[in-house]
This record gives C-alpha cells, sequence and structure tokens, in this order.
C-alpha cells in the first residue's frame, strides 16, 4: 500500500510539472501554454527575437499670416475723346500670394486702399475719388462680377478659402487717410496653407478714366493688407 501511494504522489508531481491539468471532462488532459512575452523598452539592449517598444511625437508649432502682393500697379493709355475703361495688363500684378500658416482656421481677408490720382505739384491734375479705381477677377471687364480664383501654391496642400467678396469692388481714393476696403474675404476653417489669388481667373486692377481727363501722369499711394479672421 506504502509503494502504491508513493507511486501515485510521483505521477501527481510529474503532471504539475509538465503543466498539464485534468478540466473539461474526466481524464481530458490540457497543456497551458506560456503567455506571450511582453516588450521591453527600447533604448537597452535586447535578446534577438525580442521586441522593444518606444514612443513617437511630433511638435508642430504655428507659423505665421503673410501677404506677398504686387510690387507696383500701373496703367497706359492715350486718350482717344472716349472714356476709357483700364487694366493693368502686366502679369506679375495680376495674383498675389496669401501664406496662412497660422493652422489657427480662423480665416483671413485682404485690404486696399488708395490715395488720390494725382499729378502732384502746385496745382495738381486729379482723378475722382468715387468711381475711378476697382477691382475684380478679369482682365477684360470693368463691371465683371466674378471673382480672382484661389488655387494651392506649388508645394503647398492647401485649404482653399471660400470668398464671401461681391464684385466688382470699388477703391475710393482720398488724398488722406483714405478707407481700406475688403477685396478678398475667407470664411472661418478655409484659407489654410499657401495659397495664389488670381490664377485662371486674374486680378483686375481697373482705373475709370472720363474722356475730358487731362493728360498727365497719375500716381497714387496703393496699400494692402491681410487681416486674421474674416
Amino acid at each position: 500500500m506504502r509503494e502504491l501511494m508513493h507511486t501515485a504522489r510521483g505521477r501527481a508531481a510529474r503532471l504539475v510539472g509538465a503543466g498539464v491539468l485534468l478540466a473539461g471532462g474526466i481524464g481530458a488532459a490540457v497543456v497551458l501554454a506560456a503567455g506571450p512575452a511582453e516588450a521591453a523598452p527600447c533604448g537597452t539592449a535586447v535578446a534577438a527575437g525580442t521586441s522593444c517598444t518606444m514612443t513617437g511625437s511630433l511638435d508642430l508649432s504655428g507659423g505665421t499670416l503673410t501677404l506677398t502682393s504686387p510690387s507696383a500697379l500701373g496703367w497706359t493709355a492715350t486718350l482717344t475723346g472716349l472714356d476709357l475703361d483700364l487694366v493693368d495688363a502686366t502679369t506679375a500684378h495680376q495674383s498675389y500670394v496669401v501664406d496662412d500658416a497660422t493652422g489657427s482656421g480662423d480665416g483671413w481677408h485682404v485690404t486696399v486702399s488708395a490715395t488720390q490720382f494725382s499729378t502732384g505739384g502746385g496745382t495738381p491734375l486729379l482723378l475722382a475719388n468715387t468711381g475711378t479705381f476697382s477691382t475684380n477677377g478679369s482682365t477684360s471687364s470693368i463691371t465683371s462680377t466674378t471673382a480672382p480664383s484661389p488655387d494651392c501654391s506649388s508645394g503647398s496642400t492647401c485649404t482653399l478659402p471660400t470668398n464671401t467678396t461681391t464684385y466688382p469692388v470699388a477703391i475710393t481714393t482720398a488724398a488722406t487717410s483714405p478707407t481700406p476696403v475688403t477685396i478678398y474675404d475667407t470664411s472661418a476653417g478655409t484659407g489654410l496653407g499657401s495659397i495664389t489669388i488670381g490664377t485662371t481667373d486674374p486680378v483686375g486692377w481697373w482705373l475709370y478714366v472720363p474722356a475730358n481727363t487731362a493728360p498727365g501722369t497719375y500716381t497714387s499711394t496703393v496699400t494692402m493688407e491681410i487681416i486674421s479672421a474674416p
């Protein structure tokens, strides 16, 4: 009897040591599988076949909101005895670039103001403050209601602006302290990235010159500004 008990205890010890568990019915043996090994932190030596884990992070800061405008505007014409609708025909003047690198989604708007067109001197010749200067998205018609078209600048995956401006925009001049007017207005959440305004439909800068205007060189100080938010 002692020998039988000793033999039984020995068999039980060998079963437990081998990882065998009797379960699910009499005599049904299930081998317990070992759990997966936990990955070690990277930065220390790990054995072949063992993985390690680390954290990847991106620290991204917002940039600035900028405007790259034409360097000048210009018109040339010869009086004909008829009223003239003059457009700036220089291609480089027919677009500008807004770069919204803030990532804020606040939107933005572009404004223009201009002093009265004048020949200068003690007794200057002047163009009228009202009805002389305007802008739209056409270089063929001063009365066009088309907006200058926007496109993502080269190398920029942008969010195109939703423009709420009505064209043409009259830019009323003044001898001093002219009032800025909005010529391009984006909705919040649009206009992100670098955007060229005036691609397929260029920016038309227009002057209306009545037939009774005297010859001369008329100049104006034109100011453009980019402002955050619509």
